[in-house]
């Protein structure tokens, strides 16, 4: 076993490196939208708060229907330590997380196994589910990471701690599980996920205690908490549609297999399904095993197991009874991808247990392959994707510099206010500052008067309710980590830019890219004028930019 568990290890330790390499490579220091208020805004408030009830306020304060307790506290702990704010340093504190989940997944896995090196083999599937281009959103943006990537950690935390028959050990369990509590409005579910554990384990007293002082953390959550609206609706939408509902759960369960994300939704549904199907099901026989016919308390390892499985469970649930209402898309959205990558990363671990050691020699090394695949293909499938995020921010942060509006809110708004207001007070205050250049040094030539020459640029325009769509047929468009275009809006007194995103495939072959790109312009973030259309195409070597003689009446 000493050859197998080196080559697990170092296979394990390469898809770490590959995950933060790419971080690395593609992190950008922006916030964006609900960074505002869970970041600059909060501390603001907590440190002009008058009493050290005001700060408790500013820290509790919900952000939507969720408190952030966890993610407030390394914010205050970045600027006590800093003085300053650093939002892609915000993102690695969350992403660290991941780590310290695959920790949790050894440490477990090594309570069932007697030899070290047997742990280590069972976690390769982790590394690689866990350590993954798929989830590129919630990776780059602050907030969500150490929302989305924390409370999975803070929870598994929780039941980590309880599982142990100790008094002390139930003792930190009940602190972690009130952070939790208060760190995002799933963290709620801590309580009878770890209650599920314990009772597994056959600790009736410890069960007993677990949901009073659970109660209590329920109701000190919703103590002073505004009323949210829509959640008999979410009901509602399950009664009408039970089987679109029972699909999406599937659907969610087996994202991790939503391969091809510039496919359209409709034909990346079908394997993320027998996927998720497959998964539930052996999921729910070995809880029907443990529940229903059980031959001894609960093991350590299991409990953990289980507390885990139970949370990621009850978060597939949640989102699908409550958001598929808005958009059935939801089943495969980029944010939520964690809940279904950490539930196959924990299901992994499981079915090692569960082998023989026949078994393992047989299978585990087609295992470790198949999910190398997985891995493999899905970074050369979201890189891109996550390549044009970075881009798109890139322009965004470009309008809010010069035209005070991009990174949230629509034209005149209190939102676009809001923003704009908090990212001047964080120049003014030498916190932080958005990135000078935000694409190339040469983007300053934008806010010039445009080239009288015009350049015959074929652009397609069609201007919508809601978006300008411009669209470009030409072959040869290319998108690279320094290499792109992004189509300009030029008045006399304002300049507006948007990344030209490639193309999607019109088949089913995701690398048949159609020539040329497209990018919808939101009007509403547009002030109304007449603009004159154009290209700022960069390069690794330079930049260009192109004005055409088509002009657009934005309304």
């Amino acid at each position: 076993m000493a050859y197998p568990a080196f080559c697990s290890t170092n296979a394990g330790a390469a898809a770490c490196s590959c995950f933060f390499v790419y971080f690395f490579a593609l992190r950008y220091n922006i916030p964006w939208f609900d960074d505002y208020e869970n970041i600059p805004y909060f501390l603001t408030r907590f440190l002009h708060a008058p009493d050290l009830a005001a700060r408790v306020e500013a820290l509790l304060r919900p952000n939507n229907e969720h408190r952030v307790l966890y993610a407030r506290l390394v914010v205050l702990a970045q600027y006590y330590l800093t003085g300053g704010l650093h939002f892609s340093n915000l993102m690695l504190l969350g992403n660290a997380s991941l780590v310290v989940i695959f920790w949790l997944l050894y440490r477990s896995l090594r309570w069932h196994e007697t030899q070290p090196n047997r742990a280590v083999l069972g976690l390769l599937p982790v590394t690689l589910l866990l350590f993954t281009a798929q989830n590129y959103i919630l990776t780059f943006t602050a907030v969500f990471s150490l929302q989305y990537l924390a409370i999975i950690m803070l929870v598994m935390l929780t039941i980590f701690a309880l599982v142990h028959d100790k008094p002390l050990f139930f003792g930190i369990a009940v602190a972690l599980g009130v952070l939790s509590t208060f760190s995002m409005g799933n963290g709620l579910i801590v309580w009878p996920a770890g209650a599920g554990a314990l009772l597994l384990q056959r600790r009736w007293r410890a069960s007993a205690g677990w949901l009073v002082l659970g109660g209590l953390s329920i109701y000190l959550y919703f103590r002073g908490y505004p009323v949210q609206q829509g959640n008999a609706a979410g009901f509602e939408y399950v009664v009408q549609h039970p089987f679109q509902t029972l699909a999406g759960v599937f659907i969610f369960a087996g994202c991790v297999f939503d391969l091809f994300p510039t496919l359209p939704f409709e034909k990346r549904i079908y394997l993320p399904f027998v996927a998720g199907l497959v998964l539930l099901v052996g999921l729910g026989i070995w809880f029907f095993q443990k529940i229903f016919r059980p031959t001894r308390p609960a093991s350590r390892f299991e409990a953990f197991v289980a507390g885990s499985l139970l949370f990621l469970l009850a978060n597939v649930l949640l989102i699908c009874f409550f958001r598929l209402r808005f958009n059935f898309d939801l089943t495969l959205h980029n944010s939520y991808r964690i809940y279904g990558l950490t539930l196959w990363a924990i299901a992994s671990v499981l079915l090692f247990s569960q082998l023989t050691e026949s078994a393992r020699a047989r299978f585990w090394p087609l295992v470790w392959v198949f999910f190398l695949g997985i891995n493999a293909l899905t970074y050369l499938t979201y890189l891109p994707e996550a390549v044009e995020r970075r881009k798109h921010m890139q322009g965004l942060a470009f309008n809010q510099q010069h035209s005070r509006i991009g990174l949230g809110g629509t034209r005149n708004s209190k939102l676009a206010h809001f923003i704009d207001s908090l990212t001047v007070m964080m120049h003014d205050r030498n916190w932080y500052s958005l990135p000078r250049p935000a694409i190339t040094p040469s983007e300053l030539q934008l806010l010039t008067p445009a080239d009288s020459t015009p350049v015959n640029i074929p652009l397609q325009l069609l201007l919508k309710p809601d978006y300008l769509v411009v669209n470009n047929t030409q072959p040869g468009y290319h998108v690279g980590l320094n290499e792109g275009a992004y189509v300009v809006l030029k008045a006399n007194q304002r300049t507006y830019l948007l990344f030209a995103t490639r193309h999607r495939p019109l088949g089913v072959r995701p690398w048949q890219f159609s020539p040329g790109f497209t990018t919808a312009i939101p009007t509403a973030m547009v002030q109304p004028g007449r603009y004159r259309l154009g290209v700022f195409r960069t390069y690794p070597d330079r930049s260009l930019i192109q004005y055409t003689s088509q002009y657009v009446d934005i309304p």
